[in-house]
């Protein structure tokens, strides 16, 4: 019980923060920040100004260059390295806002900086890769940004924080029983038993399985299943780290469907908004599985 009480602290505490930090307009230091990033890609201002909005938001950074693209302004090809450009920065913003709040208290200090070093290191390899791309293949452009970003209130901070919170905190709650009384009952060993063939091609335990099938449905509850089976000694840190990056992986699919077609499909043509979420699906994967084998 201390321990779902002490979990349920960071959280809650954590994502309050994080929506205090950016409601109340500090990541407008961000904004500042990643304009010589714009700048040294040849980027035209239109352009500039829309990943300046994905960061902040991805929808709206969606719609504005949606309607550039409409005004035959911009092209698919920047359409689609300006996607690839604000991965990072967009990363970056999630560490005050995810990582830190979420991630830490679920999969533990050490296993979630290797994590995150993952994931950032992935957000960087697409947006370098991009930036050197659109630097060599694009003419070089002056760019006249000027950021608007508005400051929020803490009762919108707050509203925010207890949204995210009603959703967070079932599924935390769900995935630790379901993880107990799979330990109690014994039925644990039997799944692991089942999977234990194909997780060993990658010498992974059979409990891997587990916490890749409940990656698949959600993200949250395959943090909370991988740090219980870290917690209670049955899976080592390498392992958990491994098995959460592969499920992240075969997870992109369902994220990249559930989250960002339903807005592209509504913004571009179909078949522009399918390579969208193509490029998108493949190089974040090859990024990430480099990453893993360099903090391995």
């Amino acid at each position: 019980m201390s321990y779902i009480l002490e979990t349920l602290a960071y959280l809650c505490a954590g994502i309050v923060l994080a929506n205090l930090f950016l409601e109340l307009g500090l990541t407008s230091y961000l904004a500042k920040a990643i304009k010589p990033f714009l700048a040294a890609s040849h980027l035209s201002g239109e352009v500039a100004a829309s990943a300046l909005a994905r960061v902040l938001s991805p929808s709206a950074g969606y719609s504005t260059l949606a309607e550039f693209h409409r005004r035959g302004e911009l092209d698919e090809r920047e359409v689609l390295l300006t996607t690839f450009l604000t991965t990072f920065p967009y990363e970056v913003l999630r560490v005050p806002k995810f990582y830190l709040p979420v991630v830490v208290p679920l999969l533990g200090a050490p296993l979630a900086m290797k994590y995150m070093a993952v994931k950032l290191g992935s957000g960087f390899i697409q947006s370098f890769a991009a930036l050197i791309y659109a630097r060599v293949a694009l003419p070089e452009r002056e760019i006249n940004l000027k950021e608007q970003v508005a400051k929020g209130s803490v009762r919108k901070a707050l509203a925010l924080s207890l949204k995210t919170l009603l959703r967070v905190v079932p599924v935390f709650l769900g995935a630790y029983f379901a993880v107990r009384y799979l330990l109690a009952s014994g039925m644990l060993t039997k799944l692991a038993v089942l999977a234990q063939p194909v997780m060993g091609l990658f010498s992974l335990p059979g409990e891997a399985a587990i916490v890749i099938a409940t990656q698949l449905a959600n993200v949250i509850a395959g943090f909370a299943v991988a740090g219980e089976f870290l917690k209670q000694g049955i899976m080592s840190e390498r392992e958990a780290l491994v098995t959460l990056v592969f499920g992240l992986v075969l997870s992109l699919p369902r994220i990249y469907a559930q989250h960002t077609l339903p807005v592209v499909a509504s913004l571009f043509s179909r078949g522009m908004a399918l390579r969208i979420i193509f490029f998108k699906i493949t190089f974040e994967a090859l990024a990430l599985l480099v990453m893993l084998l360099v903090v391995l």
